[in-house]
């Protein structure tokens, strides 16, 4: 179940709160109609209020993700980035040839990076330095202390989790985020 909380509210009594009309947030991808149970407890000059909406499985039937679509400049750069530093594995059954541009299908797992060399719409500089802080894609790791070294080794720029999580931030050649948690 989700779980939204809501603080700093003014104080409703159990019976106000009750009959409060909950609006839609504005991230709602689609409205549809739930039944939201609400919890109050009130105290001092704070209310909490928490709505429970049960998930629910969309009904074209998410599955997975499947891929991730990354641009790239020269894909012989990237792919000395992906295959050869990180180790992804290329997938020879993906399509390289039907597409109006160069292009290669990496291995994460059971799922796909699809290397796309095509001009890239966003700035290069001005970007956080920390990846954790920008569009990023989050490839599950065994090891991050290893992936430190490989990265120290070769000089690729890093950042470790802000929380103090097991994760490392770095970008691609072409200045694409990429966090490696530990799984």
């Amino acid at each position: 179940m989700a779980t939204r909380c809501f603080a700093s509210l003014p104080l409703l009594s159990a019976s106000s709160a009750a009959a409060a009309r909950v609006q839609p947030l504005p991230y709602v991808a689609a409205p549809r109609r739930v039944r939201i149970r609400l919890s109050v407890a009130t105290g001092g000059e704070q209310q909490l209020i928490t709505a429970q909406e049960p998930a629910q499985e969309p009904d074209y039937g998410v599955v997975s993700l499947h891929h991730v679509g990354i641009l790239c400049e020269n894909l012989e750069r990237s792919m000395a980035f992906y295959k050869d530093l990180l180790g992804l594995k290329v997938n020879p059954a993906r399509p390289t040839d039907k597409l109006p541009y160069r292009g290669a299908w990496l291995w994460v797992g059971s799922e796909m990076i699809h290397l796309m060399q095509l001009p890239n719409p966003d700035p290069l500089t001005g970007r956080p330095e920390h990846g954790g802080r920008d569009r990023h894609t989050c490839i599950a790791i065994k090891d991050v202390l290893k992936l430190k070294e490989i990265f120290d080794k070769a000089g690729i720029s890093y950042t470790l989790s802000k929380s103090g999580r097991p994760a490392i931030f770095a970008r691609d050649p072409d200045g694409n985020a990429l966090e490696f948690t530990q799984v």
